[in-house]
């Protein structure tokens, strides 16, 4: 999914997978979210944080999974139809925030994700 698809494909489901880990430390790779407080995705990201514990510090940032990483971690797969060839392009976007207060990280993501329970708590939204 393109980032636009993502975002249509949030605003469209309001379903977002949080996942909690708690030593996210190296933040270089997390880009700040363009998001504004306003947008409607935004306030679907944050609230699904927020049921899951987040305490509303920090900073809203979004991690980007290469395409050739996707499908290692997606419990579902992405369904492209006709534009699987798009799926090279895209990669996955998921959005992260770094708690201050405990330095527990909350992580986003418009598909549940199958990775190994070392270290997070997953909360479904």
């Amino acid at each position: 999914m393109t980032y636009k698809e993502q975002l249509v494909f949030l605003k469209k489901s309001k379903n977002l997978y949080v996942y909690i880990y708690e030593w996210i430390d190296l933040l270089d790779f997390c880009k700040v979210s363009n998001l504004n407080p306003q947008d409607e995705e935004y306030q679907i990201i944050t609230t699904a944080f927020r049921h899951a514990g987040w305490k509303g510090d920090g900073v809203l940032t979004e991690i980007w999974i290469p395409p050739f990483a996707v499908g290692a971690i997606l419990e579902e797969p992405i369904n492209y139809a006709d534009e699987l060839w798009k799926s090279w392009q895209n990669g996955l976007i998921l959005w992260h925030v770094k708690q201050r207060e405990d330095g527990l990280s909350f992580i986003g993501s418009p598909k549940k994700l199958l990775i190994p329970d070392v270290g997070i708590e997953k909360v479904i939204i």
